[in-house]
């Protein structure tokens, strides 16, 4: 905006020293152009912001409070700053076109009503810039909740802060989105490099944050530069330059040699970079406490009794391109996959259901960690897609959350679980999953459910819309995200 060209005066003693330091700081870190102002007053605050900024626009409705304005701005010699008396939003709308997108709009009291005042946020391009709202102490709670919701309508992707200010009042800023790009430092291979199946961690975590959109990424496979006799490249697995967070997401092959070492670790925290390491089968390994102590987060996936610092128990995301319910005929009765030379309670399960004739069940053996058995991602979801009933066994050690009670439910079959409290703390027994105690009551509740297709349909709709609405890869990563300081999720206060 040539209007508002010229040079910024000295630095003057703040209005209110915190809330004037935080607006210089936004205007730093988002490359802020020019500030608007609505609501000048007697221009004290605006000979402020013309020390912080390249251009400001003063709008007032009030002429007494623009002819005052005008003034302390002669005399202090500031030419950085165009004042117009009118309608704010009016004002904004006529200006519309001249006003760069990288603004800062601070929206104070300039005579009018609460609405008028909240409704000058719509004048903004929804989206763009960063926001400021002045709220008096007077206006109450009503007034700040009407506010603070006309951001989020204006948009949601913001994030709502709240800096009380001196005299009883508050300000709401509405701040962009932090631009944050996650690193995944994980294994390429489920075993040996090159010999064992791709890592479903490539599906689970890598393809679910990329579905979300919540931040760009790159990924690090620490066994392939093990295997090729390299140093893994800290610049690879540090903060980047532009982005506003980063968050390394880490996974630990128990036993192995290519781990990453604390040590690197540290150096990427260095960076400002945040840790979060994802453990499974954390419960019946051994325990790795340096790895726990350097994590910022550990994403803890198959339980919620765990006690590691900073812990987060959590479910298993799981990628929407295939586990969800298509709405294929149903046309096997009861399926069991998985892994089964290694568990126990699974072996010996497996044993009786092939000798099984009270119950169709299909055995499906396939291995993560074996190509010759393993299945596409999409052949081993249509399995649960055609299957009215699908078993998960979850004890071997202990009892753990495995990553399959969430498939066969996103994926809409009846899921019939031993019992389990990892489970039904996330699940309600009876009304959106079915519980066996026994082989016998496993077979019995099977012969039910599959005689009474409406009560088995009923259940599985009520475990599929509870997976869908709030276990999804969207509520994993903005929760996750959200510990870590990486998100816009939650209202901030200052």
């Amino acid at each position: 905006m040539s209007t508002l060209s010229g040079p910024r005066p000295q630095a003057l003693m703040a209005v209110a020293p915190r809330l004037l330091d935080r607006l210089a700081q936004l205007v730093a870190t988002h490359r802020i152009d020019t500030i608007v102002e609505t609501g000048c007053g007697n221009g004290e605050l605006t000979a402020q912001l013309a020390g912080i900024a390249e251009h400001v626009l003063a709008i007032d409705l009030r002429a007494e409070a623009v002819a005052a304005t005008r003034a302390r701005l002669r005399a202090l010699g500031t030419t950085n700053v165009r004042v117009v008396q009118g309608h704010p939003p009016r004002v904004l709308a006529d200006l519309r076109a001249q006003i760069p997108a990288r603004t800062l709009y601070c929206f104070r009291d300039s005579g009018l009503p609460v609405p008028p005042t909240r409704d000058e946020i719509f004048w903004v391009p929804r989206g763009q810039g960063l926001i400021a709202v002045w709220l008096s102490q007077g206006r109450g709670v009503s007034g700040h909740a009407s506010v603070q919701d006309q951001l989020l309508r204006w948009s949601p992707d913001h994030a709502v802060e709240l800096l009380p200010a001196g005299d009883g009042g508050a300000v709401l800023f509405a701040l962009p989105r932090p631009a944050v790009h996650v690193t995944f430092l994980i294994e390429q291979y489920t075993a040996e490099y090159g010999k064992s199946g791709r890592s479903i961690n490539l599906d689970n975590l890598v393809a679910t944050l990329d579905q979300t959109g919540l931040a760009s990424w790159n990924v690090v496979h620490y066994d392939q530069c093990f295997h090729d006799g390299r140093e893994i490249p800290l610049a690879a697995i540090s903060k980047p330059e532009g982005a506003a967070a980063h968050v390394l997401v880490c996974t630990c092959h128990y036993h192995s040699r290519a781990n990453p070492s604390v040590a690197l670790l540290q150096r990427a925290k260095a960076s400002g970079t945040r840790v979060a390491f994802l453990w499974l089968d954390k419960k019946i390994s051994r325990s790795t406490p340096e790895y726990y102590q350097v994590a910022d987060l550990n994403v803890v996936l198959d339980g919620n009794d765990f006690d590691l610092p900073n812990a987060w128990p959590i479910f298993t995301p799981k990628n929407p391109i295939w586990f969800n319910d298509p709405g294929l005929e149903r046309g096997i009765d009861v399926s069991l996959v998985g892994e089964v030379r290694y568990l126990s309670q699974r072996k010996a399960f497996v044993q009786r259901l092939e000798q099984e004739q009270r119950i169709a069940v299909q055995l499906f053996r396939t291995s993560a960690a074996d190509p010759g058995r393993a299945l596409s991602i999409a052949d081993y979801a249509r399995i649960y897609q055609t299957s009215k009933i699908s078993l998960a066994m979850t004890k071997d050690a202990v009892r753990q959350l495995k990553g399959r009670v969430f498939e066969v439910l996103h994926c809409g079959a009846l899921l019939l679980c031993d019992v389990n409290h990892n489970v039904s703390s996330y699940l309600v027994p009876g009304q959106e999953y079915v519980t066996w105690r026994d082989y016998e009551d496993l077979v019995a509740k099977c012969r039910h459910y599959l005689a009474h297709d409406d009560e088995r349909s009923a259940i599985a709709r009520a475990g599929h819309r509870k997976v869908v609405t709030f276990y999804n890869h969207q509520v994993f990563w903005s929760s996750l995200l959200a510990r870590l300081q990486a998100s816009a999720a939650t209202l901030q206060s200052r």
